[in-house]
């Protein structure tokens, strides 16, 4: 193999395939890269096993080969070159070059034949989707899924395919976000459910660009799911489970409405959240017909923040408290300027979105409160434990 390529383009290229490679795993050779290059193009692949990930780029190639070669520090070295030139081949001693003009640097190399072979199958319902909605719809939920790898079917995004719709739901128990595309169009009997891993999703954020291809193909089998874009190629198995039945938390009695600006109210939480509980995270609402005091307190350092900004609220009077980092992180995912907040009670789950939805779009969230204590100023998580258990019951179910 002899290619040689800017640093720049290779560099990229290496962020869009580095993201699947394992950082533990007991098979070495999963934690390479193959390299292949067949005349002027020069393919990049990396798996887990459970996703991949090829990646196509031009190059200037001179000799043909494969090889693989250790991720981490190849992309450390890239990373740390200037933006010049760079030369790339094979030697015997199983060793990758890669030269520059001052500078050269051997990486041993793994046998290629050891390197999972990933057959993609062909079989599956494809639609094709614009890039633009699709980095959109799962921006805006991905935030929300589950850490938790003792509840696998909420550590991805679920994605609900219907007739005329398709829905991407993601929760953690704690928040929950949704959002419908109502202009889809599939098979008149389509009504299909999976759950797609967080992983594979975020592959695909860096990998797709609306400014240069206008859709992505999209292929579901029946436990797998293909995402062809221009130059790039993800594959990845589906999560095993049954997810939750969400519409069951999401509340149908929240009849008191709060509009806030959104801007202002992220960066009034910023500043009066770092006098919060480093345990809780709590701050106070304290909401009133034309404006919002927010308030919290941290009583082990005896530190206390409070600022007013104006707000709408259709009732006299609300109390309620939030984990400021589970609150800004909704807010960051409203597009529009203003948002509104539907609420019932102190106790109650939050119905959040934007006061504008984008054209055939429907984006809610559900935030749960954090119980307050009213004589000691202090909380509790009964609220959310609430929440836990219902989805919890859910799963099971």
């Amino acid at each position: 193999m002899n290619f040689s390529i800017s640093k720049s383009v290779f560099h990229d290229s290496l962020n869009k395939v580095i993201g699947v490679v394992p950082q533990k795993t007991t098979i070495s050779v999963l934690t390479c890269i193959l390299l292949d290059l067949d005349g002027n193009q020069l393919s990049l692949m990396g798996t887990d096993l459970e996703i991949s990930i090829k990646t196509l780029i031009e190059v200037d190639g001179t000799e043909d080969g494969t090889v693989a070669v250790p991720a981490k520090i190849l992309a450390d070295i890239v990373r740390e070159l200037p933006d010049i030139p760079l030369t790339l081949y094979t030697e015997s001693g199983n060793k990758l070059v890669l030269k520059t003009e001052k500078g050269e640097y051997k990486i041993s190399t793994q046998p290629k034949e050891d390197f999972p072979k990933v057959n993609v199958e062909e079989d599956g319902f494809e639609f094709d989707m614009a890039t633009d909605v699709l980095v959109r719809m799962t921006n805006q939920t991905i935030f929300a899924v589950s850490m938790d790898e003792l509840r696998p079917a909420l550590t991805g995004i679920n994605m609900e395919m219907l007739a005329n719709e398709l829905r991407f739901v993601a929760t953690d128990g704690h928040r929950l976000s949704k959002i419908i595309l109502s202009d889809f169009e599939g098979p008149e009997d389509l009504q299909k459910n999976m759950i797609i891993p967080t992983k594979t999703l975020n592959l695909l954020l860096r990998n797709a660009d609306p400014e240069k291809q206008e859709s992505i193909s999209i292929r579901i089998g029946e436990d797998h799911i293909v995402f062809n874009m221009d130059k790039s190629v993800i594959y990845s198995k589906l999560i095993n489970g049954t997810y939750p039945n969400y519409d069951r938390v999401i509340p149908k009695d929240n009849n008191q409405k709060l509009q806030v600006n959104k801007d202002l109210f992220i960066s009034t939480l910023r500043r009066v959240s770092i006098f919060s509980s480093s345990l809780t995270h709590q701050v106070r609402l304290i909401i009133s017909k034309n404006q919002m005091t927010i308030r919290s307190e941290d009583i082990e350092f005896g530190a206390e923040g409070k600022e007013t900004i104006d707000a709408s609220f259709t009732d006299e009077s609300l109390h309620i408290g939030y984990n400021s980092n589970y609150l800004m992180d909704v807010l960051r995912h409203i597009e529009h300027e203003d948002v509104i907040f539907e609420v019932k009670d102190s106790l109650s789950s939050a119905i959040i979105y934007p006061a504008e939805q984008n054209e055939n779009e429907n984006h809610i969230m559900l935030l749960m409160p954090i119980r307050l204590n009213e004589e000691t100023g202090e909380s509790t998580d009964e609220a959310e434990e609430e929440e836990t258990e219902a989805t919890e019951t859910e799963t099971e179910e």
